[in-house]
């Protein structure tokens, strides 16, 4: 059942969810999982001084050096998210054709800081093997939701600089289509991988000087592995004990957005309090919650008092800054 890269990355030989979830739709994602891998999550450390991307013609070269080095190499690549300050990709393939994908990314990106006068340190990246399926929904999740949590102003389904909208979208065909990337003329495809040699993937389609993210992630794949589109929903937007287990596993920080804090404070009121709202709690209580959600969860002071209701004067007293 190995899944071929196809011309457009939607293969034809998986069954629609719609088809596999009406026999057993977790042995078929098991399945495919097993026979697809191995995958890795590959993330950079941010720059201490200086932000990778500053302008929307760095995020524009950053996907494209994404794209290009993903089809250089073989991979394929399940989820990525471009940020201000660093960038996480989830790439299935074998060792070789990974570490040859990692190689030409940060080839790409010392060529893009040389041209555009940035005298950042090399760009550290980090690989870690992904060994199961659970785990693997967990960190594409994690990919897709990076930027939301972020920015409050961000659709994780619509950010463009992310693979989030590929999946689980009906409304993907009636998107601009771009054209062939290797149609352009020889001179248009040096000038966007910046090299001499013109040849470039078949699948890759560009949009404005974009290469498309419909283009290069196997979306196909993505959603094979998860049984329906409610699962992959939930998994972004609701299962933060994952993402909390994701960040320790990374060793990176997390920043939980209000909604997510305040779910995790409801579900600790009913656990431990049983009662249905962290407002109706007695001040010891809060002051017990407020602990737990500050030292096990990361919740800011401001976030702490939204969700109790308690001031943030005394909240600053509590947890004072530095």
């Amino acid at each position: 059942m190995l899944i071929p890269l196809a011309r457009n990355n939607f293969v034809t030989d998986i069954p629609m969810l719609e088809e596999h979830t009406m026999t057993n739709p977790f042995l078929n994602c098991e399945t495919i999982f097993r026979e697809n891998g191995p995958y890795y999550h590959v993330f950079s450390t941010p720059p201490e001084k200086e932000l990778l991307c500053a302008h929307e013609e760095d995020y524009r070269e950053m996907n494209n050096l994404l794209a290009l080095s993903i089809t250089e190499s073989r991979c394929r690549d399940l989820a990525h998210a471009i940020m201000s300050n660093h960038l996480h990709t989830i790439i299935a393939g074998d060792r070789e054709s990974c570490s040859n994908f990692l190689e030409a990314l940060q080839r790409r990106i010392r060529m893009f800081l040389r041209r555009i006068g940035k005298s950042l340190p090399p760009i550290q990246f980090h690989v870690v093997e992904i060994t199961t399926l659970k785990q693997l929904r967990d960190e594409i999740a994690y990919v897709i939701r990076n930027p939301y949590a972020a920015r409050s102003d961000i659709n994780p389904f619509a950010y463009r600089w992310c693979s989030g909208y590929v999946c689980f979208n009906d409304l993907l065909e009636r998107m601009q289509p771009g054209v062939l990337a290797a149609t352009l003329p020889i001179r248009s495809r040096r000038d966007l991988k910046h090299e001499r040699d013109p040849e470039m993937s078949p699948s890759l389609r560009i949009l404005n000087g974009e290469i498309l993210p419909s283009s290069f992630v196997d979306a196909r794949l993505v959603m094979s592995l998860f049984e329906n589109t409610r699962q992959f929903i939930w998994c972004l937007t609701r299962n933060v004990e994952a993402h909390l287990a994701t960040a320790e596993r990374l060793c990176e920080k997390i920043q939980l957005t209000d909604e997510e804090v305040y779910m995790i404070a409801l579900r600790k009121c009913k656990k431990d309090f049983d009662s249905d709202s962290p407002r109706l709690l007695p001040q010891q209580q809060k002051i017990e919650l407020i602990r737990t959600l500050k030292f096990d969860y990361g919740a800011s002071n401001k976030q702490l008092s939204r969700c109790t209701g308690i001031a943030v004067s005394l909240i600053e007293e509590m947890f004072p800054a530095g």
